[in-house]
């Protein structure tokens, strides 16, 4: 039996990023969430601390950074900024050829659309408050903030997603799997996401 790789995407507080450790941890296979993008900075000899105003986790709209990227070099910006997100997706891809792993967001589940090695699924929690409580513990963070932090990381991963895919972060459509963890433990999104991984 042939594993296949898995792609996540995930609302902010929803427990996606520990439900992904999980299922790595269970197939022994390899996770790879921020590092991608030091590895398509490196192919590429492009700031790190750059590429951080660029990514998906940076503080403020993810359109604007992109636009603070795009002004670092005003005679190539368009192809500088599509030359980046290229190399993400080619290390992404050279990554799963490797063998099964799981991927955190940055598009995979689009970039993986039309692989029939990779499983893609979207996790999210259909009660906000299970997802500010898991905020206030993983973050150490008070409510209000955790509030404040749930709006802002989804719309950037929203937009983001949107920027780069033209579709609907949320949308059935992208996915195979859609997990609630309201009401679905982590540990039995884990196995169910691993029991597909092992369906040919």
């Amino acid at each position: 039996m042939i594993m296949k790789s898995l792609a996540i995407e995930r609302q902010f507080g929803s427990g996606g990023r520990e439900i992904g450790k999980m299922v790595a941890k269970m197939a022994g296979i390899p996770y790879y969430d921020g590092e991608l993008m030091v590895k398509a900075a490196r192919s590429r000899g492009v700031s790190l601390d750059l590429l951080k105003e660029y990514d998906e986790q940076k503080t403020g709209s993810i359109l604007y950074n992109i636009a603070l990227f795009a002004n670092y070099n005003q005679d190539s910006r368009q192809s500088k900024i599509y030359s980046l997100f290229t190399e993400l997706q080619k290390t992404i891809q050279s990554l799963e050829l490797q063998g099964p792993a799981v991927f955190i967001g940055r598009c995979s589940t689009e970039i993986f659309h039309e692989n029939p090695r990779v499983v893609k699924g979207y996790i999210y929690s259909s009660e906000n408050e299970d997802r500010l409580r898991r905020i206030v513990k993983t973050e150490h963070v008070a409510r209000k903030d955790a509030e404040k932090m749930m709006e802002k990381k989804d719309r950037q991963r929203r937009e983001y997603f949107k920027f780069w895919t033209g579709k609907k972060w949320e949308s059935r459509d992208n996915y195979d799997l859609e997990l609630n963890t309201s009401t679905i433990s982590p540990s039995k999104c884990a196995e169910l996401l691993l029991e597909a991984m092992k369906q040919s």
